[in-house]
């Protein structure tokens, strides 16, 4: 346990760190100086918060991975996460590597069972016509970069094409286009007719998309924007021409 009068520097430095103490030290110096008051040293003050940030921040990452590993079942896997990625510099001893080990073990199990329900709820969204409902779903798996399975892939794919024809309101197509948008299925959805005259808003959604959905938005005349990412490289300059010969008289007579 710290001294009482360590208390205060501690909850800084959980806060904010040692910058957030040096922050700290600054506003109260700034605060003496307006009051006429003396203005505190923080060199001593910022050499204890060094000292003390390594075990306060290790006991802190002990706090949330017991409580996460608790509740390994019920808490939100994201926060899971962020415990085990905190892991590597916070985790200093045996007790806590093991303790991370553990997290890491039941973070695997935790996104295994929640990656089965989500392609069980996937499959059932499907086969029930929730054409927007399983697109959004497709683009949130609970396991990152997992792959669709190829079969439940062409069927999501099917039916959203399905979904995109003349016979339905603009306003619906643009919610489908939206959400094929976002999914990962998206190079593979091809409307099955296009609206006889597109209204400006559904148009404008187009555009917005049409770098995700090249395929749709060629179909109705819109060019998708040109990628930014890379910028073309210049050429290197030409070398400089060689200075002109002067008179024969100035040129140095080669060595014999």
């Amino acid at each position: 346990a710290l001294p009482e009068l360590q208390h205060a520097l501690a909850d800084e430095v959980l806060k904010g760190g040692v910058p957030g103490v040096r922050q700290a030290i600054d506003r109260m110096n700034e605060k003496a100086a307006a009051e006429g008051m003396p203005k505190v040293k923080s060199e001593p003050l910022v050499a204890l918060a060094e000292k003390l940030a390594p075990a306060l921040k290790a006991a802190e990452w002990r706090d949330r991975a017991e409580a996460a590993l608790a509740g390994i079942d019920a808490v939100d896997v994201k926060d899971i996460r962020s415990v085990v990625v905190a892991a590597d510099s916070a985790a200093r001893d045996e007790e806590s590597r093991a303790l991370a080990e553990q997290l890491r073990d039941g973070l695997t199990r935790r996104v295994e069972t929640e990656h089965r329900k989500w392609l069980d709820e996937l499959a059932e969204n499907i086969a029930e016509g929730r054409t927007v409902r399983a697109l959004r779903l497709s683009s949130r798996p609970p396991k990152a970069g997992a792959p669709l399975p190829p079969d439940m892939a062409e069927r999501l794919a099917t039916t959203a094409s399905a979904s995109l024809t003349s016979d339905v309101t603009q306003d619906r197509w643009a919610t489908v286009l939206d959400a094929v948008a976002f999914s990962p299925v998206r190079a593979q959805v091809s409307p099955e007719s296009l609206p006889e005259a597109p209204s400006e808003q559904l148009l404008g959604a187009v555009r917005k998309v049409a770098g995700k959905v090249p395929q749709i938005a060629a179909a109705f005349g819109v060019e998708p924007p040109t990628p930014t990412g890379r910028r073309e490289r210049r050429a290197a300059p030409p070398p400089p021409p060689p200075p002109p010969a002067g008179p024969a008289g100035d040129s140095i007579p080669p060595a014999p």
